[in-house]
């Protein structure tokens, strides 16, 4: 009798911390908005997908009520289009019962509840056998269907052990599924699917029960029943407990079941986000700028949220407090008028500062001025007397140069008349032909007037070409024209001349004579 007592102490104890961690994922309050407060605006979030009593759920601040008006159940839109289930079916001694379970699992299947991307597994149970309830006793989630359907195609019959009974353990079952499940962490929308007939045996008492830990993990418990004449343990009402769904056809019609449980698969993401209340209401804190707490009360129990009152704006503060305020502004202005006559000191002060600074700045800017001109003067003398000198000396140097040019010339000029003349050319232009004698060492043709023998001739260049005479050789060189010169056909840049040579220049035809 004492063990009895303690047992069902510690049960009150763990059954009032699961309600006081449940709530939170049941019901609670969010988007809050408090741009014009008093006015609060926010969504009272519901798990149930199926909603609340609306009229049952009381706002209160310091245990005041506050009037609030709901704007209807809203369904949450923004979802994960992908979701975690895992199948617990039953593995029946009857063959029959356990085709069936498998083929409205597969048609489900194939009506496309699977998508890529979702986390599936497939386990069965059955009574203990060697102390073992599911089959495997791990999750291996995939979203392969072939794969599922091989997993579905592995179930078979277990042995039981003589001492199990004919039924099976559905709510134990379902209890270490659950704990399986939630040590996944599948961080998607999650349902565990038990396809089973209600013909279980009786829950041994557990430290929590499978509603219970369903709520705790959010694993809502959906059932898929085959029909038999009497039942034991509905787990209906597990699924309603849980936000899960419940399904038995009387006729136990394979297709009808199948898309009810297609049905099913398709809206756990959507059932699992819950549904949202939107609401206003006006708030009865002041604007202080604390943080305030609001109790929701409601037939899920009591709950709350933290609201974040905005402090006074300038106009509402005077408002609130104008003596304080009066008193203020005469400091103000006060202290403003002191401001003002210490600014105009200081502003007096700085322009003489600035007077004087000015007037040091611009005497030291003649100074230097002053400076700078007689420099410059310097450096101009200087200069001039540097340019004299070296126009002087390259004076002197090209002198020296036309001399020693002039010199070379006159010597390059007797070894050219050692044979008794100077060489020619012998021109042709259409029907124009002549000879024009060459009397110097360096000789140049082309249409500018510095040339030797000028041509103006348009095929010919400003500065066509030049014939070089030094140590009985004449070297014949392009200076860069437009056409070029052909010597005997060939075009070239610089060549030694030698009698007779055939040159092209332009529309001129020039041969060489020694």
């Amino acid at each position: 009798m004492r063990m009895n007592k303690h047992i069902l102490f510690c049960l009150v104890i763990f059954y009032g911390t699961f309600l006081s961690q449940a709530q939170n994922r049941e019901i609670g309050a969010k988007d809050l908005i408090v741009d014009e407060f008093p006015l609060v605006k926010g969504k009272l979030w519901i798990r149930n997908p199926d909603g609340i009593e609306i009229s049952s759920v009381k706002f209160y601040e310091n245990d005041t009520p506050v009037p609030v008006f709901f704007d209807g159940l809203q369904k949450i839109d923004s979802f994960p289009q992908n979701k975690s289930v895992l199948f617990l079916i039953l593995n029946s001694s009857n063959q029959d019962e356990l085709d069936w379970y498998k083929k409205v699992l597969k048609e489900a299947i194939r009506n496309g509840s699977i998508l890529k991307g979702d986390k599936i597994d497939v386990i069965s149970f059955s009574s203990k056998v060697k102390d073992q309830l599911l089959f495997p006793n791990e999750i291996n989630f995939t979203d392969n269907a072939d794969e599922i359907f091989a997993r579905i195609d592995k179930i078979s019959s277990q042995t039981r052990s003589k001492s199990s009974t004919n039924r099976s353990h559905i709510y134990l079952s379902i209890h270490e599924a659950l704990e399986l499940y939630g040590k996944e962490n599948a961080e998607l929308p999650s349902a565990l699917f038990v396809l089973a007939d209600d013909c279980a045996l009786e829950p041994i008492f557990q430290v929590e029960l499978p509603g219970f830990r369903s709520l705790r993990l959010n694993i809502p418990v959906y059932g898929i029943s085959y029909t038999k004449s009497k039942t034991y343990f509905n787990i209906k009402d597990l699924c309603v407990q849980t936000f899960g769904l419940y399904y038995r056809n009387k006729d136990n019609n394979t297709s009808e079941t199948a898309i009810q449980l297609t049905s099913f698969l398709k809206g756990v993401s959507a059932r699992n986000t819950g549904v949202e209340y939107p609401f206003t209401y006006t708030s009865l804190f002041e604007k202080d700028g604390k943080t305030h707490s609001v109790k929701i009360e409601s037939t899920l129990k009591t709950t709350g949220f933290a609201l974040l009152s905005p402090t006074l704006n300038p106009i509402e503060w005077i408002q609130e407090n104008p003596i304080l305020s009066t008193i203020l502004f005469i400091l103000f202005l006060a202290l403003t008028i002191i401001l003002i006559q210490l600014l105009k000191k200081n502003k007096i002060k700085k322009i003489e500062i600035e007077l004087k600074q000015q007037i040091e700045i611009s005497e030291m800017q003649k100074n230097q001025e002053d400076s700078e001109r007689k420099l410059s003067q310097q450096e101009n003398e200087l200069a001039k007397i540097k340019e004299e000198e070296t126009a002087r000396r390259e004076k002197n140097q090209e002198e020296s140069q036309q001399k020693a040019q002039s010199l070379d010339d006159d010597h390059q000029l007797r070894m050219m008349l050692e044979k008794g003349n100077l060489p020619w050319f012998q021109f042709n232009f259409e029907n124009e032909t002549g000879n024009y004698q060459i009397e110097t060492p360096r000789f140049s043709v082309g249409r500018d007037e510095t040339n030797t023998w000028r041509i103006n001739h348009p095929t010919i260049s400003r500065n066509h070409f030049k014939l070089n005479f030094r140590d009985y050789q004449y070297t014949l060189m392009d200076l860069g024209s437009s056409n070029g010169i052909f010597v005997n056909g060939v075009k070239v840049s610089e060549v030694k001349l030698k009698h007779g040579d055939h040159i092209q220049a332009g529309d001129i035809s020039l041969t060489f004579h020694i």
